[in-house]
């Protein structure tokens, strides 16, 4: 018991460090890091934008697919699942309705850059030898 406490202190201890220290190292490394990270802040904006208007076309087709199956009185039940609602749609009408397009990720947004991901690389690298040092010591 004693030393499962000690492994999440130690866990969150480690957690807390990695989280806190990597803001103030990478604002330190690299003269971009403050252009990578605007380029990234645009691209979350973007990705929220898209993600709202996904929603909003997911809820609208599922909002008409639930009423065209009330009014053909086959409306078993209210759907949550776009896809599940379309198959049935299909099997009642004949009618086949055109794919939503893919729920956008912050890939199709961003892609960080050579000098982005070779810091990121460094920082694990880093961090796993230091925790691997510090482990080491405590033996």
């Amino acid at each position: 018991m004693a030393s499962a406490l000690t492994m999440m202190l130690g866990g969150a201890i480690t957690n807390a460090f990695a989280f806190s220290g990597s803001n103030y190292l990478f604002s330190h490394m690299g003269s971009n890091a403050n252009e990578e990270k605007i380029r990234h802040d645009k691209a979350i904006e973007k990705l929220e934008k898209a993600q709202a208007e996904w929603n909003k076309k997911r809820i609208q087709r599922l909002d008409f697919i639930n009423e065209q199956l009330q009014k053909e009185h086959h409306a078993v039940q209210t759907f949550d699942d776009v896809d599940q609602a379309m198959k049935l749609y299909y099997r009642v009408t004949n009618k086949k309705l055109t794919s939503l397009s893919p729920k956008p990720t912050l890939s199709d947004f961003y892609t960080p850059s050579e000098d982005q991901k070779n810091r990121e690389i460094a920082f694990v690298v880093g961090g796993m030898a230091l925790t691997g040092f510090i482990v080491w010591k405590l033996k």
